[in-house]
């Protein structure tokens, strides 16, 4: 995941491996916890490298719902932007306990 995130970023060097991992590793806990599963299957390994370029690109805004600069005005999406929810598994209910009559 780290070698395509690289890629599709345009980094060549190796400096900035440690901050990709990271949010390699924060888009798979995003995954997890949005989809309720504990392993998240291969075939959402691209959903996972879309997010965790998400994550590096907005780094900075992290928290902030909207922006205006002049005329501008921009709003951020807080957490899974839904284009990548679309391609991920639908989330699981967990059930805790059991039911007892």
């Amino acid at each position: 995941m780290l070698e395509l995130m690289k890629l599709l970023l345009g980094i060549t060097d190796n400096y900035k491996d440690t901050i990709l991992n990271f949010y390699i590793e924060k888009s798979i806990l995003a995954v997890k916890n949005y989809s309720c599963l504990d392993i998240i299957p291969e075939e959402y390994n691209n959903a996972i490298v879309d997010l965790a370029i998400y994550f590096y690109k907005n780094k900075d805004k992290i928290g902030i719902t909207s922006m205006t600069q002049g005329s501008r005005s921009q709003s951020i999406v807080d957490g899974i932007p839904n284009s990548i929810k679309a391609i991920l598994p639908k989330p699981k209910i967990k059930v805790v306990g059991e039911y007892v009559l």
